[in-house]
This record gives C-alpha cells, structure tokens and sequence, in this order.
C-alpha cells in the first residue's frame, strides 16, 4: 500500500522540523530572551562575522571588486564610502534585531541559519527599493546581485559555522539541542533527556546509588532509578570512563591521577577524590598527559608509588 499524501507530508516534516517530542525539547531548552540577544551580538563580534563584513570592503577599495554606484555622477571613493556607510548601517541594525528575531522565530521552527540571511536579504531588497530615491534612472543590476550573493551567503555560512559552538553554548542549557543548521536535531547524550529541565546541562559525573543513579550536571543533581550499566549506555563513548563499578566521569572533569597505598584514583575539577579500577589506569594517564600538564600524573610521594608491577595493570 502507498503511503497517503498526509503521511508522505508528515515524514517530510519530522525529517525538517523533527517529531513533536523533539520540537518540544528544544523548544524547552532554550535560555532568556536576554540570553538570546547577547548571543546575538556575540556572533556580530565574533572575528570570523568581524572578517566577513570587512572582506568585501577591502576587495572594494582596492578594486578587487566593481563598485556598487557606478551610475552615480561622482569618484568612486564617495561611492565607496556609501557602500561602507551602507554596511555599517546593516550591521548596527543586526546588532539591535538579530538576538530578538532569534528568541522570537526560533522557538517556531527557525533554526538560526536562515536569520543572518533572512535579514541580508531582507537589507538587500531594501536598498534596492530605496536607490531609485538616490540614482536618477536607476535600474535593478541583476549581475551585481548576483556577485554579492556569491560573496555574501558562502561567508555568512563560514561565520555562522565558527560561531556554533558559542551560539550553542549561549541558546540552550543542552547545546547540541540548539538547532543552528535544522530544527530537528540530533541528541548525542539522551540521558539528559531524562533530567527536568532546569537540571539539564554539560553532563559532569553519573554515580551508583542502589536501585538509583545519582547524574550530576552543570545545573544541579538528579535522582534517577536506573542502573549505572543502563545510565551509561545513554551517553557516547567518547565523553568519559565507566571507571568504577560505581562511577561515571567525564573526561575533562579529571585533573590528576594519583595512588595511595597503591590504590589509583583521580582528583575532579572540585578537588574531590575518587577511587578508580586498575583498568581504567592507563587510558586516563594517556589521556592527561596529551592534554594536561607533565605533572598532573608525576611527583606521586614515595608512600603513595604506583606498585613496580602495576605498569603491566
């Protein structure tokens, strides 16, 4: 049998948009309209934004690239100057709208692409419509829109890729939930979906509590009644060791690795010790020596040496 037209449409639209759980959860997940604002104008600021605005410009003033106002009965750097005045100006106008067409459309299924070139366009058409006002016998140069367009969209597509992970950072307790590209997004750590909402964020420790499991995010702490096995199994292998019988840490939260009374264990970023199994040694000693000083697994004191044969552990 073939699937209905309705069907047909609503695979399409989860495919886009995601399911109505997912559009929940992201929905849910989103920060402050305060928060979305000063995202907004984080991404302005950032250095690779900075670059895409200056990068015509420069192409411009050392005739990289043809003028804008050519029918202007001028020099050319007056109508340079416009064109500079005329980006400048689009910029203080994202600067004051973007974050709030964010807060405003995302929530509805805009992911954050489609804004910066939504308002470009928008910015575009605009001006196109006011230079009759400014040119006498102005006439639409669809070769010139078509030149800005292939500068223009490739860039902000670069910027908005350097900025994701800050935007991610900046729009949502969870990033990944923050759909920059799509609306449906992909969930890499489902065990936070298991978390209420305001508990929800950068995933730090998992520990056995009987029948229970005790998650500890950047927001808080969470009673869970499953095992440490199931917990653990909701969470990409790559973010941190099983390395314990009774704990779950994140990679990055270890900061030494030391031994007492031949005993391994590891300190966290609150200065907490943790006792480790002897198999987890050796790929956490790897891992802070490619990414923490020398000394965050030397000077061990004499009476808390590694074993001679622990090496082989």
């Amino acid at each position: 049998m073939r699937p209905t037209g309705s069907t047909r449409h609503g695979n399409w639209a989860e495919r886009l948009l995601g399911t109505a759980e997912t559009r929940r959860m992201v929905r849910e997940n989103f920060r402050s309209r305060e928060a979305f604002v000063q995202a907004g104008r984080d991404y302005l600021t950032h250095p690779v934004t900075l670059y895409t605005y200056a990068l015509p410009l420069t192409m411009l003033f050392t005739g990289l690239m043809k003028p804008e106002y050519p029918d202007l009965d001028v020099p050319f750097y007056v109508g340079h100057l416009i064109t500079t005045a005329k980006v400048l100006a689009f910029w203080l106008i994202s600067w004051t709208s973007l974050g709030a067409l964010a807060w405003w459309l995302m929530p509805r299924g805009v992911p954050f692409v489609a804004l910066p070139i939504g308002l470009w366009l928008v910015a575009v058409v605009g001006s196109q419509a006011l230079s009759p006002l400014v040119i006498p016998d102005f006439q639409w140069n669809w070769l010139r829109l078509m030149r800005q367009i292939v500068l223009t969209l490739p860039a902000t597509v670069i910027a908005i890729y350097a900025a994701g992970p800050m935007l991610r950072e900046r729009l949502g307790s969870i990033p990944e939930l923050v759909p920059i590209w799509t609306f449906n997004v992909r969930v890499r750590v489902p065990l936070l979906l298991k978390l209420p909402t305001d508990r929800r964020g950068r995933l730090r420790r998992i520990h056995a509590a009987n029948q229970y499991v005790e998650v500890v995010t950047e927001q808080g702490t969470t009673l869970l009644r499953m095992t440490l096995r199931d917990a653990v199994a909701l969470v990409p292998e790559d973010k941190g060791w099983w390395c314990h019988r009774s704990l779950w840490i994140r990679r990055d939260e270890i900061v030494s690795l030391t031994y007492t009374r031949g005993q391994p264990q590891i300190t966290d970023r609150d200065g907490q010790i943790w006792p480790i199994s002897r198999k987890s040694v050796q790929e956490i000693r790897n891992w802070l020596n490619r990414t923490m000083p020398a000394s965050a697994t030397a000077d061990v004191p004499p009476e808390d040496a590694e074993p001679a044969d622990a090496a082989a552990l």
